[in-house]
């Protein structure tokens, strides 16, 4: 081998050396609920990432952490609806032409959860099928749900199971939509994925808050939000104690009510999500008026 080839493979090795401690940091700032932080540093490292010793995967890899994070972000109304797409669209294409299945059934997957979050926060709240809204949605997630099950990725059928119960949700079909919950539960609790177990629990629990079923909403909130805390992941801390507020006011304790209103304030604060907490409303009114609305 030339001089020049021995270097390369160097200097090659020595950027996967940095691409693996940056991933690790940055994931560590999105964890922590340092979403600029995160957002910062791979910004920067995904233009280190454009020399010529790279691999296409090492780029790819950012990019998916990169995409959930800005997904994270548009969930909590301080997102780049441009910049989340962009840089999904950018992710498919890379693991389409490296071909990594595994990576193509992330990043459709994550495009769903794109379109779902978008009409989320525009308001779409309680829809019907009729509307298209979530057609784009739904069909992603079962593109990603269809690969998934062909590489038996464990982690990636419980997460598909939970994005398409999502959108039954917002279709009101909340019977289809528990099933689905079940179903990605079932595989998070076999395999003990902490953070596959979270969000099943919580919108189940708010199913039980709209059904009036308290105690069973109180027990699945409280779950959730120590499920949410073992997988040590802070961004949606401030919605599980929402959640147990809510749950609280309808079983009339104002003072837990107040207690876990102030640790979500908190939680958003340190995080800079400080118009977060205002802008949430009660769960079980606002469904409650959407449902006589619908």
């Amino acid at each position: 081998m030339s001089s020049s080839g021995i270097e390369h493979e160097e200097i090659a090795k020595y950027y996967k050396v940095a691409l693996d401690a940056l991933y690790e940091v940055a994931r560590t700032y999105f964890f922590l609920g340092r979403l600029d932080d995160a957002r910062h540093l791979l910004t920067t490292s995904l233009q280190v990432f454009e020399a010529q010793e790279t691999m296409p995967q090492h780029r790819l890899k950012l990019l998916l952490l990169y995409g959930r994070i800005l997904l994270v972000k548009q969930l909590l109304r301080v997102g780049d609806t441009p910049a989340l797409f962009s840089t999904l669209e950018q992710a498919r294409w890379i693991a389409e032409e490296i071909q990594d299945q595994q990576a193509i059934a992330e990043a459709l997957s994550l495009l769903g959860q794109a379109h779902y979050s978008v009409n989320v926060t525009a308001g779409v709240i309680l829809d019907s099928p009729d509307s298209g809204k979530y057609n784009t949605a739904l069909a992603y997630q079962q593109q990603a749900l269809e690969l998934r099950e062909a590489l038996h990725n464990q982690r990636g059928i419980s997460e598909s199971y939970f994005q398409i119960g999502v959108i039954h949700e917002r279709w009101q079909d909340y019977d289809r939509a528990a099933e689905y919950y079940k179903k990605a539960r079932q595989i998070a609790d076999q395999y003990d994925y902490p953070f596959e177990k979270t969000e099943p629990a919580r919108h189940l629990a708010v199913h039980a808050l709209k059904d009036d079923h308290l105690d069973q909403a109180l027990q699945l909130g409280l779950e959730a939000l120590k499920l949410r805390e073992e997988a040590s992941f802070k961004p949606y801390q401030p919605l599980d104690h929402i959640l147990l507020r809510d749950a609280y006011l309808a079983k009339g304790d104002a003072a837990n009510a107040e207690l876990h209103t102030r640790k979500a304030t908190a939680l958003a604060e340190e995080m800079g999500l400080t118009a977060l907490i205002s802008s949430l409303p009660n769960i079980r009114e606002a469904l409650a008026s959407r449902q006589k609305k619908a």
